[in-house]
């Protein structure tokens, strides 16, 4: 029996199927869409490719300060690839980085992305980043720095925030090719029941995109999910489900990327954001019918 086998359930116009517990997206809403990449990071892409065919992305992390590799990571089956790097401000901006990064950025295949210091983009600093980064008129330089580096080349500039973005605005430059945040699932998108809730999930989702287009300067920026999941594996399927039906609407149906995170082992890390992976059978499916019907 089909995994979208069930009770189905009306919900205003739209027929929803539901499998222990959890709605399926209708293929009604995701018809016709050739533009959400889904992915994951590093360290699962061989496994997550394994169960979710249709995936195409790979989250890599350069952590080392100034570091930057000879040539653009590479993967079995050729993953598209968003890169992190962590320039600090004074190479950078002074240019002593540029014919590194220049000669990363020219070995970059088509729908290659490149960001740094991702979550700096936030009034607190969850990832405990040096004084010289927490100045966001000296980040959005940094970034303006490495908009300038990737023109002309297979590689797309962006960044990527956390927390509500509307409280960030100032972190962001103008004018670059794509806006990011990590999305996990928490309390303030629960209903009553602790069920998640889309209205929340998607009020939130708003706010970003109201937040990217004042900082961008267009109306439709393009947006990418750096990192995605859900602590409560019950919620998992909804929560890429609920954030996938968010781009059906809001961005003039443009490209996009959802990268999901995982870790090693049973317990809970990220503080407490993630999960192991594999997780179950059921949020598997979810994400292979999601990978395929918007691929």
């Amino acid at each position: 029996m089909s995994w979208l086998a069930g009770l189905f359930v009306v919900v205003g116009a739209v027929a929803v199927a539901t499998v222990a517990g959890v709605s399926a997206a209708p293929t009604s809403a995701a018809a016709g869409h050739v533009r959400i990449t889904w992915g994951v990071s590093q360290n699962f892409w061989d496994q997550f490719l394994e169960k979710v065919p249709g995936a195409h992305g790979v989250r890599v992390f350069y952590n080392t300060r100034n570091h930057i590799p000879v040539h653009w990571p590479a993967f079995l089956q050729n993953p598209w690839v968003t890169l992190s790097l962590r320039p600090m401000p004074g190479p950078l901006l002074s240019g002593k980085l540029d014919a590194r990064l220049r000669r990363l950025i020219r070995s970059a295949p088509p729908h290659s992305q490149l960001t740094i210091w991702h979550e700096n983009a936030v009034g607190n600093n969850p990832l405990g980043y040096p004084t010289p980064l927490r100045d966001p008129a000296r980040y959005r330089r940094m970034q303006e720095h490495m908009e300038r580096l990737v023109k002309g080349s297979n590689v797309r500039f962006g960044t990527i925030g956390c927390g509500p973005m509307l409280q960030a605005e100032k972190w962001f430059a103008p004018h670059l090719d794509w806006y990011g945040y990590d999305f996990y699932d928490n309390s303030r998108y629960w209903n009553k029941d602790g069920t998640l809730s889309r209205t929340k999930i998607w009020r939130r989702m708003d706010g970003n995109l109201a937040a990217f287009r004042a900082v961008s300067g267009q109306r439709y920026p393009r947006i990418v999910i750096g990192e995605a999941n859900s602590p409560r594996n019950a919620h998992r399927a909804n929560w890429y489900t609920f954030v996938a039906r968010w781009f059906d609407t809001h961005d003039r149906r443009q490209p996009t990327r959802i990268l999901t995170f995982w870790h090693a082992g049973s317990g809970l890390s990220q503080g407490g954001l993630s999960g192991p992976w594999p997780p179950s059978k059921p949020v598997i499916r979810r994400l292979a019918y999601l990978a395929k019907v918007y691929a």
